[in-house]
């Protein structure tokens, strides 16, 4: 049986939402995401799609990909 613990969830300052917010990772591919977080660093997509920040024909599944990603949370 898992045994599942509560953790506190991470929110962002109210004057900042509308920055941090994005779309699901899933509904948009790598250039759609890589527009919608153009000029905006606090963009979670820099987390949720870290090849956005990576040159172009950067394989996704890398691990400096994931690597990046953690470095953006």
């Amino acid at each position: 049986m898992s045994i599942i613990f509560p953790f506190r969830a991470l929110r962002p300052p109210i004057d900042r939402v509308e920055q941090v917010a994005s779309v699901p990772y899933d509904v948009v591919n790598t250039e759609e995401a890589r527009e919608l977080a153009s000029g905006n660093s606090l963009s979670f997509l820099h987390v949720s799609r870290p090849e956005i920040d990576m040159p172009e024909g950067t394989d996704i599944y890398a691990d400096a990909v994931y690597a990046h990603a953690a470095e953006n949370f």
